[in-house]
């Protein structure tokens, strides 16, 4: 009889030990997961190379076309304007804006309102988006001033906003 008892406890033990380990590992595994989404994400959006890239568009636009381009953004009841191919009508140094989109490797380029509320309430209804893209922007924190934003996706999968 004595042995039948300790059977039984050695099996409770064991399923107790058994549910404390699996329940560690599920932990670990959900902390880890987190801790490396977050590396990656580091690595892909807002990086220092493509905040100096996107800051040399913005730069441009600022002396170029900027008050053009506010112009269509609001004339415009998407949200944002595709700047990716120079528009004639927005810049007058377009071939310089081409060359600059050449040389930087930019993909997409998009101008938009800093407050992104408007945006990421609707990205998922423009089928023009990567979903790349698209959860960048979602990533993008909305700030409510009257400024304006550039968001750019480079050829790498690498995203950068800047304010304007």
């Amino acid at each position: 009889m004595k042995k039948n008892n300790k059977l039984g406890f050695v099996l409770a033990e064991t399923i107790i030990i058994s549910t404390i380990v699996m329940t560690s590992l599920v932990f670990i595994f959900i902390q880890f997961s987190s801790i490396n989404n977050s590396f990656n994400r580091t690595f892909k959006y807002n990086s220092v190379n493509n905040l100096y890239l996107t800051n040399n568009i913005k730069e441009y636009i600022n002396n170029d076309g900027i008050d053009k381009v506010i112009t269509a953004l609001n004339q415009t009841n998407v949200g944002y304007i595709d700047i990716t191919s120079c528009p004639v009508s927005y810049f007058t140094e377009y071939l310089y804006c081409r060359a600059l989109m050449d040389n930087i490797n930019a993909k997409k380029v998009l101008f938009t309102r800093n407050d992104v509320y408007y945006l990421q309430d609707n990205i998922d209804s423009y089928n023009e988006f990567e979903n790349s893209l698209k959860t960048f922007i979602k990533y993008i924190s909305p700030v409510g001033n009257n400024s304006y934003r550039i968001i750019v996706q480079f050829e790498d999968d690498t995203y950068a906003t800047l304010q304007i």
